[in-house]
């Protein structure tokens, strides 16, 4: 089973707009790991939902995988969730694609309903408090990137006089 659990799946479940804490999840990466979204506090998180049958998707691995290496840091990390197909879908894109972010399976699709997700790709972006800053539906490229992760960064909070 893909899907370990959605929690704080209750009526107080939080939304998917602007502002509202991201739903939290725990899914398996492709070495059948469980990976939690809420262990990317404190980062801004790009949650990009995709299928290996998405045209799309599949152009713009490379780019995703390009600037992530720039990009990477303590203040930003992607998450990749194949949505609808199996672990080995997921890991032949790894390998193939050279991918060095977190790539995790939905395959119960639990996830990608949980999230609204109608078309592919889809992007998150969320805060460093597990807050969504900005929904895209298609492709994110790396100057949009930038300016949320700059918007966003974690800065020192400043003593009260």
């Amino acid at each position: 089973m893909a899907v370990i659990g959605l929690l704080g799946a209750c009526s107080s479940m939080p939304g998917t707009a602007k502002g509202d804490l991201a739903p939290d999840f725990k899914l398996k990466d492709v070495y059948a790991a469980s990976q939690q979204l809420s262990d990317y506090r404190g980062k801004v998180v790009l949650l990009h939902f995709w299928t290996d049958w998405c045209n799309a998707c599949r152009a713009e691995f490379p780019r995703i995988q390009d600037y992530y290496a720039e990009l990477k840091s303590d203040d930003f990390e992607i998450i990749a969730v194949n949505v609808g197909q199996a672990m080995s879908v997921s890991l032949d894109f790894k390998q193939s694609f050279g991918v060095t972010f977190q790539m995790l399976t939905d395959v119960e699709k639990a996830v990608g309903e949980l999230y609204k997700v109608e078309a592919y790709p889809t992007n998150y972006f969320i805060d460093p408090e597990g807050k969504i800053i900005k929904k895209y539906i298609g492709w994110v490229d790396k100057k949009q990137v930038e300016v949320i992760i700059n918007q966003h960064r974690n800065t020192p909070k400043v003593a009260a006089k």
